[in-house]
């Protein structure tokens, strides 16, 4: 049995005629994104995951109605009568409902083919690599939007404020994060493509880092001549990958080389209210481009990181049409996107910031960015690594980058799409408090999330600054948190 089914070749997604869609492991924010642009575009969704409880709390911007189903693999999902069916890569081909599909002859796809075939007649502004591509992604889109360009999107997060993952917009032009995993993004064909760096992950499909290689340069490759690349000089992997393009290079970065470049960070700033609960940070600096003014740039969104990432974003806009001062006019009203250093609240004087990081290198960078957005205050990181294999590869790694937290509390490691034991994921989070502590750190092994809560409850001081880190769970201890508030305050 293949593990997908193609369309005929006389079905267009943008025709009408594939109008019911069944979405296997909607959850995932990659199938939540496509879910955004189904409804925005009109279509009919019903979708379906594993996981209930997420399912009972998926909520979606769009005002279209969509239909959820339990995950079951008896024939009752069929009232709905799918004429296709999508599922992320993180579902197995093997599972009932898609068995179902195929022997019913109903068009199953995975969720790069699904979306390659939506965006096929759009022009696509991709953004690849292993950091950064949701908040450039995010930027990119909310320049083009600003602009009234009205873009598609497909971007893993939500906004801040705004509660959405993706808006199908009116226009012909769609920004794309893209992501490397099984070669996911070389369905998509990019007319613009943003490559923010090279990194070594995904252990649990690329076997050597010839291999990522390799797949980043095939993507790069299916630049027509007519296209550009902007890539960042900063990452010497992302550098070789860019001989790969037939089209315009475009070099951004701090160096003077550069052809688009950062002269200098002019301010910092960040502050909170009066009542603990607003929280607001400013970032300017100014921009270079060839045969551009230098032009000044504020971002509400802290970190060196997000200054490489607002830079690229500039960049992508330009080729898109977009003036560098206008670009940069619309930046500054970027609201951030969720779980990317997110600030949760304040709970008995300790400040909660949320974030997606799950590889040393944005770990790294986000508890600097926390440094410089509360200088002088004890940092507890929170953390749950994601994936044995990450984990055991970039080990040495990720004991460097939690070491400039003051305290971490370290879960056991979430296998995701891997099968370990918890034995196996406890022993290597285990190993990693034991690291820490060896090099003259502190750290603690939490055994849950209620542990975690426990030890904050019990050792956490008002003045703390409290990251929860990781791809997996961690932000579901400020929702807790915060239902402790609602608690009290109904007391």
């Amino acid at each position: 049995m293949t593990e997908s089914t193609p369309l005929p070749e006389n079905q267009n997604f943008r025709s009408g005629v594939l109008s019911r869609w069944l979405l296997v492991g909607i959850c995932g924010s990659g199938m939540r994104a496509f879910a955004e642009m189904l409804l925005d575009a009109g279509q009919k969704v019903t979708g379906t995951d594993e996981d209930y409880l997420a399912l009972s709390q998926l909520r979606f911007s769009s005002d279209k109605s969509i239909a959820m189903v339990p995950w079951t693999g008896d024939s009752k999902w069929d009232l709905h009568q799918p004429t296709v069916v999508v599922h992320s890569l993180a579902v197995s081909p093997v599972t009932e409902i898609l068995q179902q599909a195929h022997r019913r002859s109903i068009p199953v796809l995975t969720l790069p083919q699904a979306l390659g075939d939506f965006l096929k007649n759009s022009r696509q502004t991709c953004v690849a690599g292993t950091h950064g591509k949701t908040t450039t992604a995010g930027m990119i889109w909310w320049i083009l939007n600003q602009a009234g360009l009205a873009p598609a999107s497909f971007i893993g997060g939500e906004f801040c404020g705004l509660g959405k993952a993706g808006c199908f917009g009116t226009g012909a032009s769609a920004v794309v994060e893209s992501c490397e995993y099984r070669e996911a993004f070389l369905a998509l064909c990019p007319q613009t493509l943003v490559l923010t760096g090279v990194e070594p992950d995904h252990f649990d499909c690329f076997e050597t880092h010839m291999q990522a290689d390799q797949t980043f340069r095939k993507f790069v490759g299916k630049l027509t001549s007519d296209g550009t690349l902007v890539v960042n000089t900063a990452n010497s992997r992302a550098m070789e990958v860019a001989g790969a393009a037939r089209g315009r290079v475009v070099t951004y970065g701090t160096s003077k080389t550069c052809d688009w470049r950062v002269s200098g960070l002019t301010s910092l700033a960040g502050k909170l209210s009066n009542d603990g609960r607003l929280w607001s940070y400013q970032q300017t600096f100014e921009l270079t481009g060839p045969g551009a003014s230098p032009c000044q740039v504020s971002i509400q969104v802290p970190g060196a990181h997000n200054v490489e990432n607002a830079l690229a974003a500039i960049v992508a806009a330009t080729v898109e049409g977009i003036p560098a001062e206008q670009a940069a006019l619309h930046i500054a009203s970027f609201p951030g996107m969720r779980r990317r250093f997110e600030y949760r609240g304040n709970w008995r004087g300790i400040d909660l910031i949320d974030d997606y990081a799950h590889h040393p290198t944005a770990i790294r960078a986000t508890l600097r960015a926390a440094r410089d957005v509360f200088p002088g205050r004890r940092l507890i990181a929170v953390f749950e690594p994601h994936q044995v294999s990450r984990t055991e590869n970039l080990f040495q790694e990720f004991k460097r980058a939690l070491e400039v937290a003051d305290e971490c509390l370290i879960l056991p490691v979430l296998p995701a799409r891997e099968t370990a034991s918890q034995a196996t994921c406890c022993r290597l989070s285990g190993q990693m408090v034991r690291g820490i502590s060896e090099a003259g750190g502190r750290a603690f092994l939490m055994a849950n999330l209620d542990h975690v809560l426990g030890r904050l409850d019990h050792a956490a001081r008002p003045g703390d600054v409290v990251i929860t880190m990781g791809a997996g769970r961690t932000n579901q201890i400020h929702d807790e948190i915060h239902r402790r508030l609602q608690r009290d305050s109904a007391a």
